[in-house]
């Protein structure tokens, strides 16, 4: 049986700003890996989008207030405001308070 010896790909031909080049191979019939592509439009803040700030969410007392503060936490999350994860938190929390309500 015979192996096929690996076609060797180029590099990217992004540099730096350092001056050391971009070591990712290059995408089939390019110059440029996928992250550097002239075509590729990248954010200029990725962070941006997701505000860093917290928010308060008060202890409920009653049920109104649970579903305010419910209302708030999907508000955010399908904004794109609250990070799934916390998000997860919040909710188990605020459905552990809701059987004491």
């Amino acid at each position: 049986m015979t192996t096929k010896a690996p076609v060797p790909c180029s590099a990217c031909n992004h540099v730096f700003e350092d001056g050391h080049q971009c070591g990712s191979p290059a995408l089939r019939g390019e110059s440029h890996c996928y992250f550097h592509h002239p075509s590729r439009k990248p954010v200029k803040d990725p962070y941006a989008r997701r505000s860093r700030r917290g928010f308060q969410i008060t202890a409920p007392t009653n049920h109104r207030e649970l579903m305010q503060s419910l209302s708030e936490v999907l508000q955010r999350l399908a904004s794109n405001k609250l990070d799934v994860h916390r998000a997860g938190l919040i909710l188990y929390n605020l459905q552990l308070t809701a059987q004491y309500l």
